[in-house]
């Protein structure tokens, strides 16, 4: 059972107010959903539930026991308190209002806001999804249960704990090993390489494992007992040939960690940057740039020491330390077990730095990609910063994210600080015990002097291994801590899914239809609402209306930036989620209101839709976008470089580039996103008069704060509130004397007082 099923009962009055509410003629039969609050509206903690039928609501609360007067008598049972009922159509308007700690559900009755049910933030979700639908019935349409109940986007469903994002695994129940072994399997196409540099691993182990045995011969044979003085040569022969031996061998592991790590980090970059130019429009509107330039840029790091750290750094100083312990064995197991006496404290000791510094890498990285969200936004608006001078503000500011990636930067550092000398004290103790335990040995006659030196040259390599695969735990906790954020970004899911049998539309007629669209960036607040109308081939549509009244969703919707939750919108009676998104996007030119150009030449960005387009073609849409005059007064031309955002043009220059970047892939269907409204006036008319060129034979949708520019439009709707309250030719709307009406007056009365 998920979060919100226990607290959405549906088609049953809870027993706990089920006396309060069948003295207000309440059953089951009437209830269709019962939704439970943790809070009375004086804030104390206690449960309450909103009873909701198909004409009214009730909040009642649940029974509670008053203790006993005086010993001896009976607990007194009471209620807990009933606010309403309320007629759903004496509602004007359900909102969630929240307050410090909590929230509470709200109906507008008579210009009034009225306190229904409080509740705390962990339930906002829930009542957020209860207000959706009594907006729905409030407008007559049907309840959607799965709506109240379908899993909470933003919660773990197995651990209840909040998810770094939308549908992301959770850190907690996944694990460090998700993260390991997912990384094992980038390395599956390296394979053949992989069991070479496997090969040249043993050999190195191999080779490093001689020296000490030759010693051991060296010192006995040759140096104590003054026979085969001939070895000595021999044996320094063979010595430098092992030396020269695991130089190459190093050589070829080296170069071979690092062909195949930058090859990893590059194919996992390109993996996500494909996924990040796929996903939808929505995911960019909840996740902020910055942190996801973090992860794209310092979080693969990881995954390019990823073959270097489990090769070097793990396996071979696994084979290395069993190798080794072999040896030691075999030539003398009393001595070897008093090495072997530092081990466990290893053991205990890394586990525990494991549990203790793994989430300290999370403070690491939440600043890290703080910092360069913050710095990203400050020379995005540099211009701004400057022009209020407000510079000061924005160093105190980032001073403040830098102090704070310092705090998570140190508490990181001074876990290795005091970790890696308590490691370094303990493998000295190995050495002092061989001289301890070993020298008692050597002056008892138990041991000679030759196996001695080999324990000596042993027990150097044996703790350099351990201490580098602490070393490993190390470079592994921030992996993990990496590895999360990069399969996160891997594992999301758009929205817009495309269908696995697209509707292929090569040619397009334009024409747009919305057939009772109900749709809301956030699915609990719609937007749109039951929204319909029609736009035959080649006509003018004008979209008005007050700011955040829904004329931008519309044209988002047009160009599937986002899917519909109810209804469908139609491009030549065919459903935008069946026809292929190449085709759409080919025959749909957007132009915004705010024009962004590329850091690169004027002729890149016109034919930045269209690539392969030959310059011809370039000149053809700057002169249908009225832009070619300008373009060709400036050095360079059509090569001239533009800086960020197409720093170089003016406001209006920048429009009719963007317009000509539309126009080049000759849509069937041109929109415009308020394309006019940060330009001058006589810019203005520069566009307005490409555009009644452009239109002829298209269709065109302009969404306008000038009302001015729709004057010739063919239908103009006028949007307010997520409805579409009128609609007619400009000659219609002004003889309705309704809203349309108004907005004309206004902006008339504001450009005689302008020119005034």
């Amino acid at each position: 059972m998920n979060s919100s099923d226990a607290y959405v009962v549906f088609g049953k009055i809870p027993n706990s107010v089920r006396g309060a509410a069948t003295a207000h003629g309440l059953t089951d039969r009437e209830c269709l959903f019962s939704a439970k609050a943790d809070l009375t509206l004086d804030g104390s903690v206690r449960e309450t539930w909103l009873i909701v039928t198909a004409t009214s609501a009730i909040a009642i609360g649940s029974e509670f026991q008053v203790p006993a007067p005086e010993p001896g008598a009976e607990a007194v049972v009471r209620g807990g308190g009933v606010t309403g009922p309320f007629p759903l159509k004496d509602v004007d308007r359900f909102r969630v209002f929240h307050t410090v700690g909590s929230a509470f559900l709200q109906f507008r009755i008579g210009g009034l806001y009225v306190d229904v049910v409080c509740f705390s933030n962990s339930l906002v979700d829930v009542f957020d999804r209860v207000r959706a639908q009594l907006e729905r019935l409030h407008q007559g349409r049907e309840l959607q249960p799965e709506a109240l109940t379908k899993p909470r986007e933003l919660i773990c469903p197995t651990c209840g704990l909040p998810l770094p994002g939308r549908k992301a695994q959770c850190p907690k129940c996944q694990g460090g090993h998700g993260a390991f072994f997912r990384a094992l399997r980038l390395m599956i196409p390296y394979r053949a390489f992989l069991a070479l540099l496997l090969v040249a691993m043993l050999m190195r182990v191999a080779l490093s494992l001689l020296p000490p045995y030759l010693t051991k011969i060296l010192v006995n044979n040759v140096i104590i007992a003054k026979t085969h003085v001939e070895w000595l040569k021999w044996i320094v022969l063979a010595l430098v040939g092992a030396a020269a031996g695991q130089m190459v061998l190093n050589v070829f592991i080296g170069l071979a960690n690092a062909k195949v790590g930058n090859r990893i980090t590059r194919d996992l970059r390109d993996m996500l940057q494909d996924k990040l130019v796929g996903l939808g429009v929505d995911y960019y509107d909840q996740n902020p740039t910055g942190a996801l330039v973090s992860r794209v840029l310092w979080d693969v790091d990881y995954f390019g020491s990823f073959v270097d750290q489990v090769a070097q750094g793990f396996l071979m100083n696994v084979m290395t330390v069993i190798g080794i312990g072999v040896v030691l064995f075999t030539e003398n197991w009393q001595l070897a077990l008093w090495v072997m006496l530092p081990i466990p404290l290893v053991l205990i000791g890394t586990p525990i730095f494991w549990k203790y510094v793994y989430p300290r890498y999370f403070p690491v990285w939440d600043s890290q990609s703080k910092a360069s969200q913050l710095l990203s936004g400050i020379l995005s608006g540099i211009r701004l910063v400057k022009s209020f001078g407000q510079e000061n503000r924005e160093r105190k500011r980032f001073q403040g994210s830098s102090a704070y990636m310092q705090q998570a930067r140190v508490g990181l550092a001074y876990s290795f600080a005091v970790f890696n000398p308590v490691m370094g004290f303990i493998f000295g103790l190995g050495g002092l015990i061989i001289w301890l335990v070993g020298g008692m040995m050597v002056v008892k006659a138990e041991l000679d002097m030759g196996t001695l030196m080999l324990f000596f040259g042993y027990v150097a390599m044996f703790y350099g291994p351990i201490s580098s695969l602490t070393s490993f735990s190390n470079w592994l906790t921030g992996f993990v801590a990496a590895g999360h954020r990069v399969f996160e970004l891997l594992d999301s899911t758009t929205t817009l899914q495309e269908d696995p049998h697209p509707v292929r539309m090569p040619e397009l007629g334009g024409a747009i239809e919305f057939r009772n669209v109900t749709f809301g960036y956030d699915p609990h607040h719609p937007v749109l609402k039951n929204v319909s109308f029609k736009v035959n081939p080649g006509q003018f549509l004008g979209v008005v209306g007050k700011s955040g009244c829904g004329k931008t969703t519309i044209v988002n919707l047009i160009c599937r930036f986002y899917d519909v939750q109810e209804g469908e919108v139609l491009i030549d009676d065919v459903d935008v989620r069946k026809i292929a998104r190449e085709d759409l996007h080919n025959h749909v030119g957007l132009v915004l209101q705010e024009p962004f150009l590329f850091r690169a030449a004027v002729r890149d960005n016109i034919a930045y839709g269209q690539p392969d387009a030959v310059p011809r073609q370039v000149i053809e849409a700057a002169k249908a976008a009225n832009a070619h005059d300008f373009i060709a007064r400036m050095p360079g031309a059509y090569d001239r470089k533009l800086g960020e955002r197409g720093a170089g043009l003016s406001g209006g220059e920048r429009q009719r580039v963007t317009l000509a970047r539309a126009l080049i892939r000759e849509p069937k269907i041109l929109i415009l996103d308020e394309a006019t409204s940060s330009v001058d006036t006589e810019s203005e008319q520069e566009i307005q008069t490409a555009l009644a060129l452009l239109r002829k034979g298209r269709t065109s949708v302009v969404v306008a704060h000038r009302l001015s520019t729709l004057k010739n439009a063919d239908y103009i709707l006028v949007v307010d509130d997520g409805a579409i309250v009128e609609s007619g030719s400009h000659e219609e709307l002004m003889q309705l004397k309704k809203l349309y009406y108004k907005l004309v007056r206004i902006q008339t009365e504001l450009t005689r007082l302008e020119l005034d």
